[in-house]
């Protein structure tokens, strides 16, 4: 699966295509060596007051080494360009390109800027048609890449050298604020020579009372080692982080939702066994941000998604091979 194949826009930009509560976003996560960096390309296609659609473009990236801190740039329809092959999204003078070998990404926001490029270590994996709410999802994620370049945020200057990161590519048709939660993390080693890297997914109801799928992803170097699913996952998470959110984007949106939701848990356990394949991982949150967006079901409730950085620690055996690494992570928690 090569990415230029796999990893191109599904925007609906056709004229007989059917837009209507379409989302797409493409999504990068650097865990770099001077912090971690959030950069997030989205359409969404919202429906106007007439009665038709629009595609909305958003530009979205966060940073934190000392603290949260970023940027939410939402653009005109105009201001996007999608290239015919459908590899290229320039969405005003930001541009995100899908390369045979890679990504680049440049970036020029209201006090963010840079560039990334970003080249896969493991190949890609795809999940498609999953249930999310009343709409379906499909997504195609990188575990593992190297970033090279440099990115300048709230006055200070990023460089990355072979750093670690991860990238999701998400599409489908439904509606925020539906009855339905996901947790999504992205685990990498604090010695990039360390070949694990492992990447969870949840997906539950609004209430996280029940899950309806989840997922634990293990890759050793370019190859999936062992994917572990549903009854084979237990997670628990247990507290809740003792502090405030650093930032919430866009800034306006705090004022709906303070209060209102709930921040992150202080610990995240992971246990999966499948056949003679153990793992055991802990994430324990040091800070996050929440992004907020409007409900689309109801005018009284937003859609809030905390982006929690903090430490893991994994552990286990696969295919008689042992694991045992401490690492970054990234994770995100949506309540809906």
């Amino acid at each position: 699966m090569t990415l230029a194949a796999s990893d191109f826009l599904r925007a609906p930009v056709l004229a007989a295509a059917q837009p209507t509560g379409f989302k797409e976003w493409h999504h990068f996560v650097v865990h770099g060596r001077t912090g971690r960096f959030l950069i997030n390309f989205s359409l969404t296609c919202e429906e106007t007051p007439n009665g038709c659609t629009r595609m909305v473009p958003r530009v979205i990236v966060i940073a934190h080494d000392r603290q949260w801190t970023g940027a939410v740039e939402r653009f005109a329809e105009t201001d996007l360009d999608i290239s015919a092959d459908l590899g290229a999204c320039a969405i005003g003078a930001n541009r995100m390109t899908v390369r045979p070998d890679g990504y680049e990404v440049l970036v020029d926001l209201p006090g963010v800027s840079g560039e990334v490029r970003l080249t896969p270590v493991s190949r890609p994996f795809a999940v498609n048609n999953q249930p999310v709410g009343q709409g379906r999802m499909s997504w195609l994620f990188v575990p593992r890449l190297r970033a090279d370049g440099w990115l300048h945020i709230a006055g200070r200057e990023h460089r990355l050298d072979s750093d670690l990161a991860y990238h999701d590519h998400n599409w489908g048709r439904f509606r925020w604020g539906d009855d339905f939660g996901w947790t999504w993390g992205t685990i990498l080693p604090v010695e990039p020579g360390d070949p694990w890297s492992a990447v969870l997914l949840q997906m539950t109801d609004r209430h996280r009372l029940r899950f309806l799928s989840q997922a634990l992803y293990v890759w050793r170097h370019d190859e999936p080692a062992v994917i572990f699913r549903h009854a084979e996952v237990r997670i628990r998470t247990s507290g809740r982080l003792g502090r405030a959110p650093d930032c919430t984007l866009p800034p306006p949106m705090r004022l709906l939702i303070d209060g209102d939701v709930p921040g992150v848990p202080e610990q995240v356990e992971l246990g999966a066994t499948r056949a003679g394949d153990t793992i055991h991982a802990e994430f324990r949150p040091q800070s996050y941000a929440r992004l907020a967006h409007p409900s689309e079901v109801s005018l009284e409730s937003s859609t809030v998604l905390c982006e929690a950085s903090g430490t893991t620690r994994m552990t286990g055996s696969v295919n008689g091979e042992a694991i045992d690494f401490t690492g970054t992570g990234v994770f995100e928690f949506l309540h809906g």
